[in-house]
């Protein structure tokens, strides 16, 4: 049994990456070249970006070479992730509820990465009972104590907030509220194994002490063992629905919505446009003559949405 746990940890770790390449890899594959929004500011503007502006506003910017700030989406990326920056500007009700319940996770996927440098310090000899071990023993059972309590209190109050606002209940699936609901008690374990174990920080570094080591010694605290079942089944699950938003929110937000490469710069988009034309369009208005998949975008590209139209061309 002792074995098998160890086994289901390096299967939980590798199926994590796994279906996080199978995710992205497919998602890219299977997504068309995307439609620009037209929305300003753009963080990689530099500083035009202050005022909303866009390297279009130079005088034949087509015959000039492009300059991206990537520093500025970093920076925009860092504010979003960090501190969910546009929760926090068009819905703070909700930023009180998701921000404590985001920072709990950060604080733990913080320490576990302290804890396995630990880990790994100590597989080069580093003794576990120095100063400086201690010291980042002290630190991480304060981060888990915050975490956990963090992670069920921002949990809690997010299951209630999808319960009794209007606006969110009827959008909300059971599997959504299963998905904070795990976490939840993974925080609860968590909690419990800080309480139960001596040191969380002890514990915690031994397991993966002996992980990378394939030391499969029997773990000492039930309540750890229990915290540590609920994380591998949710680095499996995660990847597998919407909580996926983590690591794709890049792709389906962030890199549409700043996605402003015109096609004069990217080599990529030039082979790209001419298999997108072939696409059907099926929807139909003042502005766009097609409809019911009878025409491709090159042909609506290409005609006057304005002109009259015979009976058979008419789509109401």
């Amino acid at each position: 049994m002792t074995t098998l746990f160890y086994i289901l940890a390096y299967l939980a770790i590798a199926g994590f990456f796994c279906l996080v390449f199978l995710k992205v890899k497919s998602y890219l594959q299977a997504s068309p070249l995307h439609v620009r929004w037209e929305i300003y500011p753009v963080p990689h503007e530099g500083e035009k970006a202050s005022y909303g502006g866009s390297f279009m506003e130079e005088k034949e910017w087509w015959t000039k070479p492009r300059h991206v700030d990537y520093f500025g989406d970093v920076k925009a990326l860092l504010a979003e992730v960090l501190f969910l920056q546009s929760t926090f500007e068009h819905n703070l009700k909700l930023w009180f509820r998701s921000y404590p319940f985001h920072f709990g996770m950060y604080m733990l996927m913080g320490g576990t990465i302290i804890v396995l440098l630990s880990a790994i310090a100590q597989t080069f000899g580093a003794s576990p009972d120095d100063g400086g071990m201690i010291f980042v023993g002290n630190i991480i059972n304060a981060v888990v104590l915050v975490s956990s309590l963090c992670i069920i209190g921002g949990g809690i109050a997010l299951i209630h907030h999808r319960r009794t606002n209007e606006g969110l209940k009827r959008y909300t699936t059971p599997e959504m509220y299963f998905n904070i609901g795990i976490f939840v008690v993974f925080g609860f374990f968590g909690l419990f194994a800080w309480i139960v174990a001596p040191s969380y920080f002890v514990t915690a570094r031994g397991f993966l002490y002996n992980l990378i080591t394939f030391n499969f010694a029997p773990q000492p605290d039930t309540w750890f063992a229990l915290h540590l079942l609920v994380g591998y089944f949710l680095l499996i699950w995660i990847p597998l629905t919407q909580m996926a938003h983590f690591f794709m929110k890049y792709f389906t937000y962030h890199d549409i919505r700043w996605g402003d490469e015109p096609t004069t710069y990217s080599e990529k988009n030039k082979r790209i446009i001419p298999n997108a034309l072939k696409y059907a369009v099926t929807w139909a208005s003042n502005h766009i003559t097609g409809g019911a998949g009878s025409k491709t975008w090159l042909e609506v590209a290409t005609s006057n949405p304005a002109a009259p139209k015979t009976p058979r061309e008419w789509n109401p």
